[in-house]
């Protein structure tokens, strides 16, 4: 693979996954605060909407894999869901509550820490999602950040739907596997780069995906030797649950 970097890339080489990675609850202030002890720069996290339409960082549909509640995220309103406990990574209950993405922007403003929000719908709600996520963070991001924001997602209709609502905050296409046609794709959707599954990655995307002027990211590498190699060879950068094995290289 030949390294060939894109000026389309402007955010950390190694991304915190889910605020902290495996080091603290996922998608907590708390992780976010571990990240920055540790030196990394930049923090990737979920966000869904509560049933009040406030964005909340949050993975799954349901909450109860990750905190002490049950039931549809999308079914809790927001004040139900700011006094309900997170659990640790062993599962037991942390002192971490959920926190709103407004939280968690304010956070990374303050610590300098880059945010990648991945927009994460319910089932169904791809459009108002990606309007209410997009334009929530270009209100709450400072023009004066180190770091631009960054939005993600899966789902082609959010991100067309923030780009409407929000079309100057600098978007990315993830994907779980690559299609011939994913990199148009992402070229039509506006998109400065792509967030692939780091099995997909290969010398070939590299290139195509620098040729076509994207930047290219891969999701979750934690082995060291597997990532160093992937970097040295033109990827742009990666998200890991481990930031403290990459910290001291990068």
């Amino acid at each position: 693979m030949t390294a060939n970097a894109t000026p389309c890339w402007r955010w950390p080489t190694v991304i915190a996954h889910r605020c902290g990675g495996m080091l603290a609850p996922e998608n907590s202030i708390e992780g976010l605060y571990r990240a920055c002890v540790l030196g990394c720069q930049g923090a990737e996290f979920d966000a869904m909407l509560a049933a009040c339409g406030t964005p909340v960082l949050m993975h799954d549909e349901t909450l109860e894999r990750t905190t002490v509640a049950k039931g549809r995220v999308d079914a809790t309103p927001w004040q139900v869901l700011a006094d309900t406990a997170l659990r640790a990574r062993d599962g037991s209950v942390s002192a971490a509550r959920v926190p709103s993405l407004a939280m968690a922007l304010q956070t990374c403003l303050s610590l300098g820490l880059a945010a990648n929000i991945e927009i994460k719908p319910a089932a169904g709600a791809d459009r108002a999602t990606g309007e209410t996520v997009a334009a929530l963070a270009e209100h709450c991001w400072s023009a004066d950040a180190r770091w631009p924001l960054l939005l993600s997602s899966f789902s082609t209709r959010a991100l067309a739907a923030a780009a409407d609502a929000a079309p100057d905050l600098p978007r990315a296409l993830l994907l779980e596997t690559v299609a011939p046609d994913s990199l148009a794709l992402a070229q039509q959707l506006g998109c400065v780069a792509l967030v692939v599954e780091r099995t997909c990655l290969s010398a070939s995307l590299i290139d195509a995906a620098h040729q076509a002027g994207l930047g290219i990211t891969i999701y979750t590498e934690n082995n060291v030797e597997r990532g160093r190699d992937a970097l040295a060879a033109g990827l742009d950068a990666l998200i890991t649950d481990r930031p403290d094995r990459f910290l001291d290289q990068y």
